[in-house]
């Protein structure tokens, strides 16, 4: 499962779906620099609790709209930074390709499963490989998490927005992430309970991680901008220019950008 992004791609398009259809634009949305403390310290997540539970006030008082300009100045992230940025978000993409993946090479394709009763009688049904999921899950919480702790050290205010806009999608899904054994802490890293997600009900964690559309989806997305963005940020500072003079996604436009993930 990939995207192709292309330099004259509509990159608000993408991103319709996880939105309640309202386009908010490329990463997902609008944010401050502010915003980077706020995914370090966990007041983002407590943020979005606010806006979901009808709180709009204490949301629309506490963030900002970014004026986004188009700078051929690198910001003050190192290369080393930008460097860790990009592993982290490239390895994300891949957690959540794992989960995404659909056919015979599915996580969640059912699998004949033997299993002995009290009297040492096989049976042999269909059923999800549990211990599977539950690694492929795992992986993808820590590599979310990776991706938070690197970009909260950002100042690449895309960066910023777009990691701003995969915690309030996570926080918009938190009930449902809870039923199969995942929780957002303080800091609104993911936490995972294998015991819980393995009793789940299986069709509903493959819902939440499997298909367009899904949860995974969504911060699959978010995490090849967030790759993208801090590339952008080691051109700016090396001098590489698009084809308008400008540091844009025109960098890609002649392949998909999951081909420099692989």
């Amino acid at each position: 499962m990939s995207i192709r992004i292309t330099g004259r791609t509509d990159y608000s398009a993408l991103f319709s779906s996880l939105n309640g259809g309202k386009s908010t634009g490329i990463g997902g949305g609008s944010y401050s620099l502010a915003d980077y403390a706020s995914i370090k310290n966990g007041s983002y997540g407590k943020l979005m609790k606010a806006y979901y539970g009808k709180n709009k006030t204490a949301l629309s008082d506490a963030a900002s709209a970014t004026k986004k300009t188009n700078s051929k100045t690198a910001t003050a992230d190192t290369t080393s930074e930008n460097a860790s940025l990009q592993k982290s978000a490239n390895a994300l993409v891949k957690s959540a390709e794992s989960l995404l993946k659909t056919g015979k090479d599915s996580v969640f394709k059912e699998k004949d499963i033997t299993t002995k009763d009290e009297n040492g009688v096989e049976k042999t049904t269909k059923g999800y490989d549990t211990d599977a999921i539950y690694k492929a899950v795992s992986a993808f919480a820590d590599d979310y998490n990776s991706v938070l702790s690197a970009a909260a050290k950002s100042k690449n205010s895309s960066v910023v927005s777009t990691a701003s806009n995969m915690v309030q999608q996570t926080v918009a899904n938190e009930k449902m992430l809870s039923r199969i054994g995942i929780t957002i802490g303080e800091d609104n890293k993911l936490s995972v309970d294998e015991k819980k997600l393995k009793a789940a009900d299986m069709t509903t964690v493959k819902s939440m991680m499997n298909g367009n559309g899904s949860f995974a989806y969504g911060v699959q997305t978010k995490a090849s901008f967030i790759s993208m963005y801090a590339k952008n940020d080691q051109n700016k500072a090396s001098g590489v220019y698009g084809s308008s003079a400008t540091y844009t996604a025109s960098l890609f436009s002649n392949g998909d950008i999951w081909n420099s993930f692989i």
